[in-house]
């Protein structure tokens, strides 16, 4: 069977759902994938009308961009169904669009968070921002917790799939000892990348302090495409992440934000984030 990178985009029909589809369209022209874009309703009286608007949105991108689209929608929760299409679709990557923090009821909270952050497909979160002709830069934060190969490798291979460079930049601590594994961390990273011939960067945070703030300073300061945050799993988010996710995915800069929690499996069958799988010991 054909390794499909399939995209999913839900919809609420608002100006930021656009942006998420274009920056859909925008990767599936780079991966040569397909796009398929979700609208749940909450009563059954409403689906005739969604279905017409879905399948307005698919007829023009299948004929102004010529990627293969389609259209789904279903009755329930977002937050509760989107899993299951995702996995039923078969799908690589979810675009979702968030109302920044004026709109924060529409994407956090506890169970919302937990559905973006612990999901095994990754998760692009966008607003309103101006879609980027070519993903250049990516910003991948390194802090004094244990950076895996597997974070490494995802990191690598979106990278030399999207043609961007990636730009470290890592958490300064007051404490030696951690600033010490920070640094290790950043030597692993630079040795993964060299041996690949991923192009990179590094910069570290000048002083001890609230790191995502420090990363969303940087990202904005080298006019980041991406911001990317890999975890491995919820219960055990990144250490400069805990209680913070809102303050990342809302980013006044409006950087487009990467949640990536990778499994075997997925790292196994997935076209973007597996090119260096192999490299793993």
């Amino acid at each position: 069977m054909k390794n499909i990178y399939k995209i999913l985009v839900p919809t609420d029909f608002t100006s930021v759902a656009e942006t998420a589809l274009e920056n859909a369209i925008k990767i599936a022209s780079i991966m040569n994938g397909e796009i398929v874009v979700l609208h749940v309703v909450e009563k059954q009286e409403e689906i005739a009308l969604a279905e017409e608007k879905v399948t307005k949105i698919v007829d023009a991108v299948n004929s102004e961009h010529n990627i293969p689209t389609a259209g789904k929608t279903v009755q329930g929760n977002i937050f509760e169904d989107i899993g299951g299409v995702a996995k039923n679709e078969g799908v690589k990557l979810i675009i979702m669009g968030t109302h920044g923090r004026k709109g924060l009821q529409h994407i956090t909270g506890s169970h919302a968070m937990k559905v973006i952050t612990g999901s095994e497909i990754p998760f692009i979160v966008v607003q309103d921002k101006q879609v980027p002709e070519a993903y250049k830069n990516i910003v991948f934060p390194i802090d004094f917790k244990a950076e895996t190969k597997i974070k490494i490798s995802l990191t690598a291979s979106m990278a030399a799939q999207l043609g961007a460079k990636i730009h470290i930049f890592g958490e300064h601590v007051d404490d030696q000892f951690q600033q010490k594994h920070v640094d290790n961390n950043i030597a692993y990273a630079k040795k993964f990348f060299n041996e690949n011939n991923v192009e990179y960067t590094v910069e570290q945070a000048k002083e001890d302090g609230n790191f995502v703030k420090q990363i969303l300073h940087y990202a904005a300061s080298i006019n980041a495409d991406l911001l990317a945050v890999l975890n491995l799993d919820y219960r055990s988010i990144s250490h400069f992440l805990k209680n913070k996710e809102e303050e990342l995915i809302t980013n006044e800069a409006q950087i487009p934000v990467l949640m990536v929690n990778p499994s075997d499996t997925f790292l196994n069958n997935s076209v973007m984030f597996g090119k260096f799988s192999n490299t793993l010991s």
